[in-house]
């Protein structure tokens, strides 16, 4: 019984100094809308980062909701433009860098492993759910090609950041997978990993903000 107790209490200790997160909210001024927020220190710059845990869902100009259909910005969110995604966030946030997704992903395990510590516990195709033990929440909202139709509903999640890759025309996403094999690994599972792409930023991508 004892045994037991110290690895109990040995494994939350862990957690929470492992994986030093907290939870929150935020109220969008513009429209009324609470996200829900998440927050850690980075232990190698003694930074704290918020993100919001919900994808932004205020409308502007760029944006959309998935299959053009209103009833699917509740629990997903909108799809935005990369111009768009730049000007939509609240006073006080902003789009996520390149660098604040390259942090995020490696406070919850690196590339390979931090896909099921973000992702939400359903929604996700085939079981290729995650644990959500970031509190991030992260679902498959899939996107807007640039000619106006939808994709990968449930399959893929895709968040803009807001780096240009130096190239015309694309920005850099970073995106979550299902679990099944993909272009770039066909032979290997990719439920756990996270991927970093360059995208057309006229397409429509989830937004997630951070505090600034």
């Amino acid at each position: 019984m004892k045994q037991h107790l110290f690895a109990l209490l040995s494994t939350l200790l862990f957690t929470q100094v492992g994986i030093a997160q907290s939870t929150g909210a935020f109220t969008d001024y513009r429209d009324g809308q609470t996200y829900k927020t998440i927050s850690f220190k980075n232990a190698l710059t003694g930074t704290t980062f918020t993100w919001m845990a919900q994808n932004l869902n205020y409308k502007v100009q760029g944006s959309y909701a998935y299959d053009d259909n209103e009833n699917n910005r509740k629990e997903l969110g909108l799809l935005y433009t990369w111009e768009a995604a730049k000007k939509a966030c609240p006073n006080g946030w902003h789009l996520a860098t390149d660098s604040e997704w390259s942090i995020l992903v490696s406070e919850f395990g690196g590339t390979d492993k931090a896909g099921e510590a973000l992702k939400s516990v359903n929604g996700w195709k085939e079981d290729g759910n995650g644990t959500n033990s970031s509190g991030f929440n992260a679902l498959p909202g899939g996107q807007r090609i640039a000619g106006g139709s939808y994709r990968v509903l449930g399959i893929l999640g895709l968040w803009w950041s807001s780096t240009h890759t130096g190239e015309e025309g694309k920005a850099w996403e970073w995106n979550l997978h299902y679990g099944g094999p993909s272009k770039v690994e066909p032979l290997k599972s990719n439920k756990s990993k996270v991927f970093r792409f360059d995208a057309d930023i006229l397409g429509g991508l989830s937004v997630r903000c951070v505090r600034n």
